[in-house]
């Protein structure tokens, strides 16, 4: 079964930053937020103790997420 990767949101966090670190550029935040849709109402607002799954970045841009467990 394939490891699925996902960030845990810590006081501070953007989905800017979480991109930047798992696909080495933050303009990726849109991955994520498509894919944690019925989490995030709003990208601009996300809080401390959500877990995000952070889905193979598609277009080869990244350079991988982080697994977590």
């Amino acid at each position: 079964m394939p490891e699925i990767n996902t960030a845990r949101i810590e006081r501070g966090n953007s989905l800017w930053q979480i991109s930047r670190r798992a696909y080495g550029r933050g303009n990726r935040y849109t991955v994520i937020y498509d894919a944690n849709q019925e989490q995030i109402r709003d990208p601009d607002l996300i809080y401390p103790g959500q877990i995000f799954v952070l889905p193979d970045d598609k277009t080869g841009a990244g350079q991988g997420g982080h697994k977590r467990g």
